[in-house]
């Protein structure tokens, strides 16, 4: 008798274990979060060419790729921290994937030039939960579930400073400051890079790509200043000369005062 009791409660006990609803996780479904939160833009010195421009906004998730198959992933807009209106501004795929047997992925966010104007736009994303994956709820530096994007086509004057602190802008070589001939001078100075490239890499490495640094001369500091007559020449040449000839083929532009270069 006492073994049919014991033999009872053994099974009781076996039942009650198989009847008992344990707490179960998906592993399929993971976290996702934005590696970076913000991003600034400007096209302010890009060449006038160039209309879009792709930003990348990085996304990574939290556990092990699938060799097998690709995933896609969700986002939405922010709209209290968004100005900016799609496609005016920015356009963005409406599919979102997480290659196979990778961890990362990016968000292909299309800013639009021409209407932007003088003003500042933002776009911020957030990420979606979906099938996949979870936005992490971790908060540590450089995880996030939501990301901005900055971006605006304001052209500003260069750091560029004269002897007595001033703005330098070197008007006998490009006539009055004008936005419109900074960003063109810009764009034929980068081009230095294939027709003069060894004056490219010497003012490079003096001034930085964008001519935005300073060097140290032996005896201070010195910017770009408007102008480095060390290189005269073949800045008269190779950068003003196309540029007064691409003034006088684009009257649109509206440049009337660019001189003519005496080379």
């Amino acid at each position: 008798m006492k073994h049919t009791i014991l033999f009872l409660f053994i099974g009781l006990c076996i039942a009650s274990c198989h009847e008992t609803d344990y707490p179960t996780f998906d592993d399929s479904v993971i976290d996702i979060y934005f590696t970076q939160d913000s991003v600034n833009y400007s096209f302010g010195v890009t060449p006038l060419s160039t209309t879009e421009h792709v930003v990348e906004l990085p996304v990574r998730i939290i556990g092990a790729s699938v060799k097998e198959v690709a995933r896609n992933f969700k986002i939405e807009v922010v709209d209290k921290r968004t100005n900016a209106e799609s496609p005016l501004h920015y356009t963005v795929p409406e599919q979102l994937t997480l290659e196979k047997d990778s961890v990362n992925a990016v968000v292909p966010v299309t800013l639009k030039r021409s209407a932007l104007g003088d003003t500042e736009w933002t776009v911020a994303f957030r990420l979606l939960p979906n099938d996949y994956f979870n936005p992490t709820a971790q908060t540590e530096k450089e995880i996030s579930c939501e990301a901005i994007i900055t971006f605006n086509n304001v052209v500003s004057k260069p750091n560029w400073t004269t002897w007595n602190g001033s703005f330098g802008w070197s008007e006998s070589n490009m006539g009055p400051w004008n936005p419109v001939v900074y960003v063109t001078f810009m764009d034929f100075f980068h081009r230095l890079e294939e027709t003069l490239p060894a004056t490219y890499r010497a003012l490079v490495e003096r001034y930085g790509e964008n001519l935005d640094q300073k060097y140290n001369t032996g005896w201070g500091e010195q910017d770009f200043g408007g102008w480095d007559w060390d290189f005269n020449y073949a800045l008269q040449k190779y950068v003003c000369g196309p540029m007064y000839e691409y003034f006088q083929a684009h009257p649109e532009l509206g440049v009337t005062t660019f001189p003519k270069p005496n080379v």
